[in-house]
């Protein structure tokens, strides 16, 4: 049976109309129920991030080092040959398999092949250094500084250069050359643009900051090349099966080959799955989603990911009742050295309080943690990172040695909200701050000279997220 016509009077400044409408026209149809759904977005990967040095570059550092060595001889005409000093420190702040990644070792192989000292494929054919990832370009941004891994001084410095490349253009790159003497040299390159510290003829000891961690030149991911060089020729300071002989390092840095998930993240809607938008990662990040049918984008910064991994999801209501559930294979050929995982869900969020995502790969669990509905926008604030806890190496000050302060905190819950997270390192010897820096980075260092055994010696380190500040922690020495 049709449903009837109403008639609507509507006034507007004292004029009057009558329509004649449908009530059929009126009635509020229900809304089809909408169904969960989740996915892969995409497995954007960084395998192979490539760098060199542009021919041009590479000759005016010879021609640098060749001046420097025609200088050193006029007035140092007897100088002996001397042992080369071990490396006491990773040119680069962070922590070595977490907030930094060293995917690239020298090629040790004279031949086609690409092998690294471990006889592995932690480098490519002809690569003559080490290189050290950072997670992306917002950390750049915040910072993460390069010192020197040993006395020496400045042959040749070059800056200016733009430092955000993706795609590893032939231009200069910005970068560091220092001599330690008897014909040895280490360079720094693809450095942050006006990041450069230092100038040429500056001596420096060993953990001064020069730098800044970029992506200049021929670059196509944030990352520092470090490169060792003697008597004119790049060479491996890491020792083993593939490189005989001793290290030049005291720590050497091992090959990381454990899987492991260096960031996560979540957003309001899917999360934008190309190469560059992984790579600026300007996607505002949440943990806190107003009631309703939503679309949540996830994101994951996966290390040494095998080749036919599979992935989990699950969402669990404050209840404990699975409101979605899905599975795929993430698609990568082959291991995944850096790549980043895009995932996503929507459902109706319809319960306030807190949920919980799960994650897992091959099945095992990488990632369980909470994310919260609330009903009023109201109620979506900022919260300040989570705490963190200081130590320092070595705990108690040596003369002649550098000192380094480490961050220990979750990769993945960093910050409630999954911020990205600053840290403002701030050093004193007795009570005279000696420096103060905030980076990105999960340790800082405190250069040679700068202590001596029985000072007392402290890091006070702050975490922030660029609105609020976290509880402060601090490690201290005393003699």
């Amino acid at each position: 049976m049709p449903l009837p016509i109403a008639r609507i009077r509507i006034v507007l400044g004292g004029l009057s109309a009558v329509f004649a409408v449908s009530l059929a026209s009126l009635a509020a149809s229900p809304e089809a129920p909408r169904s969960s759904a989740a996915g892969l977005a995409a497995l954007v990967s960084f395998d192979e991030p490539h760098d060199r040095v542009s021919p041009e570059l590479r000759a005016r550092i010879r021609s640098a080092i060749a001046s420097h060595e025609r200088e050193a001889s006029s007035w140092r005409p007897q100088q002996r040959a001397v042992a080369w000093p071990l490396y006491t420190l990773f040119p680069q702040a962070g922590r070595l398999g977490q907030d930094i990644f060293l995917l690239h070792f020298t090629d040790v192989d004279s031949g086609g092949a690409a092998r690294d000292w471990d006889c592995s494929g932690y480098t490519y054919n002809g690569h003559p250094g080490h290189d050290s990832a950072i997670r992306s370009f917002r950390e750049q941004t915040i910072g993460v500084p390069v010192y020197a891994v040993l006395d020496g001084t400045v042959v040749d410095v070059h800056d200016g250069e733009p430092d955000m490349n993706t795609d590893a253009p032939n231009v200069p790159t910005n970068i560091v050359v220092l001599s330690h003497g008897s014909g040895y040299y280490t360079g720094y390159g693809h450095l942050k643009q006006w990041s450069v510290t230092v100038r040429r003829g500056q001596q420096v000891t060993a953990g001064t900051q020069i730098g800044m961690t970029g992506s200049s030149g021929y670059s196509n991911y944030p990352h520092l090349h470090f490169e060792s060089i003697r008597n004119g020729r790049w060479f491996e300071p890491s020792s083993g099966p593939c490189r005989g002989g001793e290290s030049y390092w005291r720590s050497q840095p091992p090959v990381a080959r454990d899987f492991y998930v260096a960031d996560f993240s979540m957003a309001e809607g899917r999360i934008p799955s190309t190469r560059e938008a992984a790579l600026f990662d300007a996607t505002p990040r949440t943990s806190t989603f107003l009631t309703g049918f939503r679309t949540v984008g996830v994101r994951l910064d996966l290390r040494n990911l095998p080749g036919g991994s599979s992935w989990r999801m699950r969402v669990l209501a404050p209840d404990g009742s699975t409101a979605v559930e899905q599975s795929g294979g993430w698609g990568g050929r082959g291991l995944q050295k850096i790549a980043s995982g895009f995932l996503w869900f929507e459902t109706n969020l319809g319960a306030t309080g807190a949920w919980r995502l799960q994650i897992d790969n091959n099945g095992s669990t990488i990632v369980d943690v909470p994310f919260t509905v609330v009903s009023d926008p109201a109620r979506i604030v900022n919260r300040p990172p989570g705490r963190i806890t200081v130590r320092l190496d070595p705990p108690r000050p040596v003369t002649g040695e550098v000192m380094t302060c480490q961050v220990q905190t979750s990769l993945i819950f960093e910050d409630p909200d999954y911020d990205i997270v600053r840290y403002r390192y701030e050093w004193k010897v007795g009570r005279r701050v000696v420096r103060r820096v905030t980076t990105a980075a999960l340790s800082d260092v405190l250069a040679k000279g700068v202590t001596r055994t029985g000072n007392r010696v402290s890091c006070r380190v702050t975490p922030l997220d660029g609105a609020a500040a976290g509880a402060a922690a601090m490690a201290s020495a005393a003699p």
